[in-house]
């Protein structure tokens, strides 16, 4: 068993500390502050190898809450960096890619709500140079449970309609012009969040993209992340991140995955 697989499985099953016998403590005024409806986090990942294989890989993500009993708003940013030597003692360019989106969404009950985003990435190696994105939908909760901030359970899924736009250009091994792509479908998501004790949270995203106006064509992308909080504000995350395109840019695989394993620091 790795290290880290010992140490999830370890801090899974550890009990929290039970309180110690003793009169109780009066509840200072920063004890009962309202934590306030934003939150936000900041992390990092790097993999560096030497020997038979030097490369490095550099990773970073970014993330801003806003929630209230209606509404809900996040901004996101993510992008990875690394170079490979090759046989040659030049270096090749293994990850190159960069993303941002703002989504919004209003709860109209406890059951439905709509919801709005807009993104935009680029990613080198896949030849795409830029991909302006836009949605429109309704979001339904199967599931939710929040009896405490350390105890939540949650899946809703989502259905919507999404446009999106494919600037290509070949970066690697030539440059060259590629054509443009539209993609317009509807869409179907899900989000599921799990906390799995006080220490490991389970967070998981997945959308679905099928074009059925124009040429066949489908987009998967899905993002699971597995947290352990070693403090209050710091932990130890794992991502794995799934996207396939069943029509990419040409010479390209229709199917790309990454396990990342750094840190995170909320705010």
């Amino acid at each position: 068993m790795s290290p880290l697989l010992l140490l999830l499985t370890v801090l899974s099953q550890t009990p929290a500390p039970a309180p110690e016998d003793g009169p109780e403590q009066p509840c200072t005024e920063d004890a009962e502050e309202d934590p306030g409806p934003w939150s936000g986090s900041a992390g990092v990942g790097a993999s560096f190898f030497t020997g038979n294989s030097r490369s490095y890989t550099l990773t970073g993500n970014a993330l801003a809450e806003y929630e209230s009993p209606t509404w809900a708003f996040t901004l996101e940013a993510d992008g990875a960096y690394g170079k490979a030597a090759t046989e040659d003692g030049a270096r090749e360019l293994v990850a190159e890619a960069l993303g941002a989106w703002v989504r919004g969404e209003y709860r109209a009950t406890p059951l439905l709500s709509a919801y709005s985003y807009l993104g935009a990435e680029t990613d080198h190696l896949s030849s795409l140079e830029l991909r302006a994105e836009v949605e429109l939908g309704l979001g339904v909760t199967l599931l939710e449970r929040t009896e405490k901030e350390t105890d939540e359970l949650l899946l809703r899924v989502y259905l919507g309609a999404h446009y999106a736009r494919d600037h290509r250009f070949q970066y690697v091994p030539t440059r060259k012009e590629l054509p443009n792509v539209d993609l317009w479908s509807p869409s179907l998501g899900a989000m599921f969040r799990y906390d799995i004790n006080e220490r490991v949270e389970l967070r998981e995203y997945v959308l679905l993209l099928p074009d059925v106006f124009g040429d066949t064509r489908v987009l998967l992308t899905s993002t699971t992340k597995l947290s352990v909080n070693l403090t209050g504000r710091f932990a130890l995350t794992t991502f794995f991140d799934l996207r396939h395109d069943s029509r990419p840019a040409e010479g390209k695989v229709s199917t790309d995955t990454s396990l990342t394993v750094g840190g995170e620091l909320s705010i």
